[in-house]
């Protein structure tokens, strides 16, 4: 029981740490797009 308990926090602790890095890797992919200034009039 013991070894479950430590795994499950090893992976929980691990999300925790790792959640702020993906966020940043996301973020970066989203600056690269390019948007109008304006919309073009139909």
């Amino acid at each position: 029981m013991k070894i479950l308990t430590a795994i499950t926090l090893l992976v929980y602790w691990s999300v925790i740490i790792l959640a702020p890095v993906i966020a940043k890797e996301n973020q970066r992919e989203a600056e690269k797009i390019i948007f109008p200034e304006k919309k073009p009039n139909k």
